[in-house]
C-alpha cells in the first residue's frame, strides 16, 4: 500500500516539475531517505522516515504513543481470590 502511494507521489513530483532535492532540503530531510521512501524501500514505521512519509502524504499522521484516548484497564483477574 505504501509503495503504491509512493509511486503516485513520485509521479506528482514529476508532473508538477517539483525538484525532490529542493523539497527535501527546504524541509530539512535527508535526500537519500526521501528517495528510498519514494522507491518504496523503507517501511516508514518511526522516526525520520515516518515524518517524511507524513510530509509527502504517503502516510496519515498518527498521534504519538500515550497521547491518544486512554483504554479502560483490564482486570486481569485481580478481583478473583488467589488460588490456594
Amino acid at each position: 500500500m505504501l509503495r503504491q502511494r509512493a509511486m503516485v507521489v513520485r509521479a506528482q513530483f514529476e508532473a508538477s516539475g517539483t525538484n525532490i532535492s529542493e523539497w527535501a532540503r527546504e524541509r530539512g530531510f535527508r535526500l537519500q531517505m526521501v528517495h528510498q521512501i519514494l522507491r518504496g524501500e523503507r517501511p516508514c514505521l518511526r522516526g525520520e522516515s515516518h515524518r517524511i512519509a507524513v510530509a509527502l502524504g504517503i502516510k496519515d499522521d498518527a498521534p504519538a504513543p500515550g497521547t491518544g484516548p486512554a483504554k479502560a484497564p483490564r482486570s486481569g483477574g485481580a478481583d478473583l481470590e488467589p488460588a490456594r
